[in-house]
C-alpha cells in the first residue's frame, strides 16, 4: 500500500508519494498536467519541483483542461479559465463565474479540478487501495474538510485523512527533526499565511507524530501582491475599470510574473508589459518595477510618479505587508506561550514553506527575528512530502463556543466550549454545564454551537441573507472574529416535560460534552427533576 500526499494550493497543487525503497517522499510528474517549476533560494543553485498549476479551463466545445494543459495553450488569462479556487472555497465564497459551460463556483471548479487531476494520476497509484492524505490550512473551517472528503469519495478513495499544512511541513523536512524539538512553521502561500509552533516526536521512523502548540493565520498571500501590482499598473496607465475587466486575466498574469521575477534575490528589476488599444490604436503599456529602493529600505513609501517606473518594496510598505506578517507570527508565539509555555527562544528552527516566502523582504524579516535558526529547503513541496510521511495526533483546529449572556458587561459573548489544540477523542466528561430555558413554558431547549476562528472576519463578499430572508449564522454576539454556527438548523436536543419554569429550573438539565474519534461533539443530558437521562452520547454536531 502506497502513501500519497496531496497539497491543493491556491496557485499550484503538488502530489507526493512516499518511496519505501529510499524511505522518503518524492513529488510526482503527472503527464500532460504537471510542469517543472524552477526557483532559486538565496545564494543557492537553481532547483526544480513538479507542480500542477491550480487552473481549470471550460472550453466552448465541452472539453475541460487543467494544470499545464491550460498554461501550455496560453489560456491562463482566458475568461473561461478559473484560478485561485482554494481561497474561494476556504473563504466560503459562493460567487459563481460565467464560463462557456455555465456558471461555476469555486467549490464546483475545485472539485472538478481535483477529480480530473486524480484520474490523470491514477495509473501511478491505486485510488481504492492506497492511503491518501489531503492537507488543509490551519484556519480553514470544517466545511472545507467536508468538501475534501466529498471529493475523495467521488473518486472512490477508501483510505483518506486530512492533515493541517503546517504540521505536514515539519514532516516534509527530511531528517530535520529530533525527538521533542520545537519548530515554528512559516507557511506563506499564494492565498494564506499560516504560522504554527509545533512539537515533534520523531522517535520511531515508522510512527512520526506532531502536535501543534500554537497557531495563527492571515488572509494574506501571493495573490494579494499580484493584486497590488495589477492595481498599481492600471492606476499608472489610467486604465478605466470597464477596459480592465476585459483584460484582467492578462494584467494579473503579468503582475504575477513580476512578483516571481523579483522573488529571485539576484533580480533588481522586472518589466510589466500589457497590450492596450487606445482609440483603436494598439500599443504596449510598460512599467519597470524595482525590487527595492532607498525609501522602502527605511520602511516608508517612496514617490514613483512616472507611469514607466514603480517599486515592489514600496507597494509592500503601502499595504503594511511586513507588519501583517510580523503580527501573525507574534500571535502564533503568544498562543504557544499560553498553551504550552513555549516561547521564541525555545524554538529549535523556523521552517519556511510556500512561494510567497521567497519575496526577499520576507527572508530579511525572518532572519532578523530568529537569527540563524531560519531554514529554507523545500518551499514548494514540503507540505505534500510531509503529508505522506507520518502519523499525526488529531487535534481540533479552531475554538468552539456557545452564546452566553455577560451580565456584568450587559452583552452576549462567546463562552468557550472547546479550545483549539484539544486532542480527540477526549475524556467522556470533558465539559459540563447547565442548559436553562429562556421563557416560561418552553418545551424544547438546546445550544447553538459556534466554530470561531482566530482570524478576523473578512469583508463580506456575499450576501448575509438567505433566500427566505433569514440571516446567516445569526447570533447576538458582536464579534470581529470569523465564525459559523454549526447547528443553526437544529439547535435543540432537550425535551422539557414538564415545561420550563424559570424560577424552578435553573439547575435542571445537566449536560456533559465530549468529542469522539470521528470529531463528533456528543452530549449526555440528565433531567434532575425526573432523574432520567434524556440523551446518552447524543451527536450534536461534527466539529
Amino acid at each position: 500500500m502506497a502513501r500519497i500526499g496531496i497539497d491543493f494550493g491556491t496557485g499550484n497543487t503538488v502530489i507526493a508519494l512516499f518511496n519505501e525503497n529510499v524511505r522518503r517522499a518524492q513529488t510526482l510528474e503527472i503527464p500532460q498536467i504537471s510542469t517543472a517549476m524552477a526557483y532559486r533560494l538565496s545564494g543557492g543553485a537553481e532547483q526544480r519541483v513538479n507542480v500542477i498549476p491550480s487552473l481549470i479551463h471550460y472550453a466552448s466545445d465541452g472539453g475541460t483542461l487543467i494544470g499545464d494543459q491550460v498554461l501550455s495553450r496560453g489560456l491562463a488569462e482566458h475568461p473561461d479559465t478559473i484560478r485561485w479556487m482554494k481561497r474561494g472555497i476556504a473563504g466560503r465564497n459562493a460567487r459563481r463565474k460565467k464560463t462557456a459551460q455555465g456558471f461555476k463556483s469555486p467549490l464546483e471548479a475545485g472539485e472538478e479540478f481535483l477529480r480530473m487531476m486524480l484520474n490523470y494520476a491514477s495509473n501511478l497509484f491505486s485510488l481504492e487501495q492506497d492511503e491518501f492524505t489531503f492537507t488543509a490550512p490551519t484556519e480553514a473551517f470544517e466545511d472545507f474538510h467536508d468538501w475534501l472528503r466529498k471529493v475523495a469519495e467521488s473518486v472512490k478513495i477508501q483510505r483518506f485523512r486530512i492533515l493541517d499544512e503546517p504540521t505536514a511541513a515539519v514532516l516534509g523536512y527530511h531528517g530535520a527533526a529530533r525527538r521533542d524539538d520545537r519548530f515554528m512553521v512559516f507557511d506563506f502561500g499564494c492565498g494564506t499565511l499560516d504560522v504554527s509552533v509545533v512539537a515533534v516526536d520523531m522517535g520511531n521512523v515508522l510512527d512520526k507524530k506532531a502536535i501543534q502548540l500554537g497557531q495563527a493565520g492571515a488572509d494574506l498571500g501571493g495573490m494579494n501582491i499580484d493584486t497590488w501590482i495589477a492595481d498599481d499598473f492600471c492606476a499608472r496607465h489610467n486604465i478605466p475599470d470597464v477596459d480592465r475587466r476585459d483584460m484582467e486575466g492578462l494584467v494579473y498574469r503579468q503582475a504575477e510574473q513580476v512578483k516571481i521575477a523579483l522573488s529571485d534575490a539576484s533580480q533588481t528589476e522586472a518589466e510589466m508589459q500589457v497590450p492596450y488599444k487606445v482609440n483603436g490604436v494598439r500599443r504596449v503599456l510598460q512599467t519597470s518595477y524595482r525590487r527595492i529602493c532607498p525609501d522602502c529600505e527605511r520602511d516608508r513609501c517612496g514617490r514613483h510618479g512616472e507611469a514607466h517606473e514603480s517599486c515592489l518594496g514600496c507597494l509592500l510598505v503601502k499595504h503594511e505587508f511586513l507588519q501583517q506578517t510580523r503580527q501573525t507570527m507574534e500571535r502564533a508565539l503568544e498562543n504557544a506561550a499560553v498553551k504550552a509555555g513555549v516561547r521564541k527562544d525555545d524554538l529549535t528552527r523556523v521552517l519556511v514553506t510556500g512561494g510567497t516566502s521567497l519575496v526577499p523582504c520576507v527572508g530579511g524579516l525572518l532572519r532578523g527575528m530568529f537569527d540563524g535558526r531560519v531554514e529554507y529547503a523545500n518551499p514548494f513541496d514540503a507540505v505534500a512530502r510531509g503529508a505522506c510521511s507520518g502519523t499525526v495526533i488529531p487535534i481540533l483546529q479552531h475554538d468552539y463556543a456557545i452564546e452566553a449572556y455577560n451580565s456584568a458587561a450587559k452583552r452576549y459573548d462567546f463562552a468557550p466550549l472547546l479550545k483549539v489544540g484539544t486532542e480527540y477523542p477526549t475524556p467522556a466528561d470533558l465539559v459540563k454545564l447547565w442548559a436553562r430555558g429562556t421563557y416560561e413554558g418552553q418545551t424544547r431547549l438546546g445550544l447553538k454551537i459556534f466554530e470561531v476562528s482566530r482570524v478576523k472576519r473578512r469583508s463580506l463578499e456575499e450576501s448575509m441573507v438567505e433566500a427566505d430572508g433569514s440571516i446567516k449564522d445569526q447570533t447576538r454576539v458582536d464579534s470581529d472574529a470569523a465564525f459559523i454556527c454549526l447547528n443553526r438548523d437544529n439547535p435543540t436536543f432537550i425535551t422539557a416535560d414538564p415545561p420550563v419554569n424559570l424560577a424552578r429550573d435553573k439547575q435542571r438539565f445537566h449536560c456533559t460534552f465530549w468529542v469522539d474519534g470521528h470529531r463528533r461533539l456528543l452530549v449526555t443530558v440528565l433531567d434532575n427533576m425526573t432523574g432520567k437521562t434524556q440523551r446518552k452520547d447524543y451527536p450534536v454536531v461534527r466539529l
